[in-house]
């Protein structure tokens, strides 16, 4: 399986430094810094992709007095990385799921985990986890995104009889969760149309 990840560095005194493990085991521990424009590249073809895998991206070594800040609190140099992209077999993860993975940071005071991140500021590790189909895993990641987008769109409204519902925005219009009936897209799209 061919494995892509595209990075962001961002240098403060000098640049940040990455460890790529694959199920435990390291296959990149080195320096982040630009190869491709302004992007850290990675390629990497994976023998024996078993059916459940483990891909960590970690920003090491990073010291406190690498984040610069201005007199008034503002972050004006930083030694960060910044996930881009994620691919597998040429398919891209869609960024609402990378954003929705979790971020392991290793520093003092921080929460054990951070979500809807993908500026790696603190040392600490990213975990995405994949299988051995990369059609399949792109189908199920755009399932995925479209559950994200739904739960992150739901809201509630009242019914005239008093009854509380979920609902969906779709196109500006708020469209009960209670359809009784089966209608395609194309059908709900028209009734919202007919209803301005």
């Amino acid at each position: 399986m061919k494995i892509r990840i595209i990075i962001e560095p961002i240098r403060s005194a000098k640049w940040p430094m990455l460890e790529v493990c694959i199920n435990g085991k390291s296959f990149y521990d080195g320096v982040c810094e630009p190869n491709q424009e302004n992007y850290f590249v990675w390629n990497f073809h994976l023998e024996n992709v078993l059916p459940e895998n483990t891909l960590e991206i970690k920003h090491q070594d990073k010291k406190a007095k690498e984040t610069k800040i201005d007199s008034e609190g503002n972050i004006i140099a930083d030694r960060a990385i910044v996930l881009k992209s994620l691919q597998f077999d040429d398919l891209s993860v869609p960024e609402v799921v990378l954003y929705n993975n979790r971020f392991y940071p290793d520093w003092p005071g921080q929460p054990e985990y951070i979500i809807n991140n993908l500026y790696f500021g603190f040392n600490g590790s990213y975990i995405f986890e994949f299988t051995d189909d990369a059609k399949k895993m792109y189908f199920d990641n755009l399932l995925r995104q479209e559950r994200i987008a739904n739960r992150n769109n739901k809201k509630t409204i009242q019914l005239p009889n008093g009854e509380t519902v979920e609902s969906y925005e779709f196109n500006g219009k708020l469209v009960s969760g209670t359809e009784r009936d089966t209608i395609t897209i194309e059908e709900l799209y028209q009734r919202v149309v007919d209803e301005n």
